[in-house]
């Protein structure tokens, strides 16, 4: 059976060779949302710090493992040692001599084996549970950019549409203010029509000089999330793009998301962590059990006329060593109840987590629903608010309707036209949101949506 630490980097590999099929790019040029993506993954920085965390867990994997392996160590040493013992009378009295220095030198290799080691080996479960949740988390990070770029590309997209329509509004203004002053020349109008038409260029002034710095926020937002610079014009949605919800209904999606919502599932492999922690402190009162053998080389050289040809010995050794600890002043007791209680925390952030990810499905469906109403309702208002404009522009030429009545109607014409705008994107982001609660958003998602837009 394939290890948690392979598994985990094949997944990682599958998702990397799918978020790199979403298209190559250079370093300063985006145009669809696929490539923005794509150049978000190589630099947005909360990515790249998740990637490094879930490969720190991965190594981690391994340094748990190694308390288990045979562990070699070699070492040396040197010492010089000066001894005195005048104070011993027989020495003296036989003429010996009563002080003399020595150098001893040792060479040593050291080898353990863990025999029975419970805390290392709940340790090793503990670092692969760890890199699950740091794969979680990445894998996370990835959907949440994914819905971070595509939000933002779509906010820029609904501000150029605002700077656009406000534009062609002021153009219709102005038109309707020159009509205003040739009634008003001729005879047939009032000053009336004519200020209330330039006060209307005056407010549409206003409004476009608004939405002139509400596009490079945008633009300034995406930037940030992609982490570089983009140049040229994004690939608008297009006109007849089919906007269709995903399959399921509001119980459906629900249910999705408390079960596979990736918050979900990292607070669950929380739950499984925490009980392996309090396994491991219920062992600190246990035995532990390791073998071991040692081979020395010691070379003891000696000065004076008394040992004047030193010594040399190897000495070798084998066997078994338990270490059982007795008294821990409260230690292990206070593990076992601290690793309890944050037990029960990690079941109560469980309970937590699904609840926030049924509600964040909850509404995500909602709004992709009202979204979706909303740009029905919004194409009817427009159908009406154009034969509202005709019908006053017509009676405006005849001396039925003012001049005022012509700015309303095409005011509320624009105003319809940018809403309707704006709805079509919110039921892109808010299917993307709903997906990401429901912790099925993938780079197939971004594909889709990606054929959907037309070339910039």
């Amino acid at each position: 059976m394939a290890t948690p630490g392979l598994t985990i980097r094949r997944l990682t590999r599958a998702v990397c060779l799918a978020c790199c099929g979403l298209g190559l790019m250079s370093a300063a040029h985006a145009e669809t949302l696929a490539q923005t993506f794509a150049l978000a993954q190589q630099h947005n920085p909360a990515l790249r710090s998740a990637q490094a965390d879930y490969q720190a867990a991965l190594s981690g994997i391994g340094l748990a493992r190694s308390r288990l392996l045979p562990q070699l160590v070699a070492g040396a040493g040197i010492s010089a040692n000066a001894h005195d013992n005048s104070e011993n009378p027989l020495l003296t009295k036989f003429g010996m001599p009563t002080s003399w220095n020595y150098t001893e030198r040792d060479i040593n290799l050291v080898a353990t084996q863990s025999l029975y080691q419970p805390g290392d080996r709940i340790g090793v479960e503990q670092a692969e549970l760890a890199a699950r949740i740091a794969y979680l988390k990445f894998v996370q990070q990835n959907q949440t950019l994914m819905l971070q770029v595509a939000s933002r590309y779509f906010d820029v997209l609904a501000a150029q549409d605002t700077l656009r329509s406000l534009e062609e509004q002021q153009k219709a203004v102005v038109q309707q203010r020159a009509a205003a002053q040739a009634n008003f020349d001729a005879g047939n109008g009032t000053i009336v029509d004519v200020r209330d038409a330039q006060a209307r260029v005056d407010l549409t002034s206003a409004q476009t000089l608004a939405a002139k710095n509400q596009l490079q926020l945008a633009q300034t937002n995406l930037g940030q999330v992609v982490g570089a610079s983009l140049q040229g014009a994004l690939a608008p949605l297009s006109p007849d793009a089919s906007l269709r919800p995903p399959a399921g209904d509001l119980h459906d999606w629900v249910r999705k998301a408390e079960e596979h919502n990736l918050g979900v599932d990292q607070a669950r492999l929380g739950v499984q962590l925490a009980r392996l922690s309090a396994k491991k402190a219920r062992t600190g009162d246990l035995p532990t059990i390791s073998a071991y053998a040692r081979v020395d080389h010691d070379a003891t050289s000696v000065g004076g006329p008394l040992f004047p040809f030193g010594n040399r010995a190897n000495m070798a050794s084998i066997g078994v060593q338990l270490r059982w600890a007795l008294v821990t002043g409260g230690a292990v007791q206070s593990d076992v109840e601290q690793t309890a209680q944050l037990l029960d925390k990690s079941q109560a952030d469980l309970d937590a987590a699904r609840l926030g990810a049924a509600q964040q499905a909850r509404a995500a469906y909602l709004n992709l629903q009202s979204s979706l109403a909303q740009v029905k309702a919004l194409d009817a208002a427009i159908a009406s608010s154009r034969s509202s404009l005709q019908a006053n522009e017509t009676g405006f030429k005849v001396g039925m309707r003012v001049n005022i009545d012509v700015l309303n109607a095409l005011s509320q014409l624009f105003e319809t036209q940018r809403q309707a705008d704006r709805a079509r994107y919110d039921v892109v982001v808010n299917a993307l949101r709903l997906k990401d609660a429901a912790g099925v958003l993938s780079p197939s998602d971004v594909e889709a949506l990606n054929a959907l837009l037309a070339k910039p």
